[in-house]
C-alpha cells in the first residue's frame, strides 16, 4: 500500500515504467504461453484429448469447436437453434 500511496503523490516515474514493464513482460509471457498451448500436439503416449460438454441449455444456437485431434462429446444439449460441433486440424 505504501508504494502505490508513493507512486501515486510522489512522481514516482521509475516506479511507473519499471510497473508497465513488468505488466508487459508478463502479458506477452501469457500471451505466449496461451497460443503455444493451442498448437503443441499432445506427447507421445499421452492419454488422448477429451472435450465433454454437459447440460447446455440455450435460447439460440450451440457451436462447440474442438482444435487438434481427440474426442469430442456433448450430452445433454437443448437449444432453440442449431446445435454445432466441429474439430478441426
Amino acid at each position: 500500500m505504501n508504494v502505490a500511496t508513493g507512486m501515486l503523490t510522489q512522481n514516482w516515474s521509475v516506479a511507473w515504467g519499471a510497473c508497465a514493464a513488468v505488466l508487459l513482460v508478463i502479458s506477452a509471457a501469457l500471451a505466449i504461453w496461451h497460443a503455444r498451448s493451442e498448437e503443441t500436439p499432445p506427447a507421445p503416449g499421452s492419454p488422448p484429448r477429451r472435450q465433454e460438454v454437459r447440460g447446455v441449455k440455450s435460447g439460440g444456437s450451440v457451436r462447440v469447436t474442438m482444435k487438434g485431434k481427440g474426442e469430442q462429446t456433448l450430452i445433454t444439449a437443448k437449444a432453440k437453434g442449431d446445435i454445432i460441433a466441429e474439430q478441426n486440424d
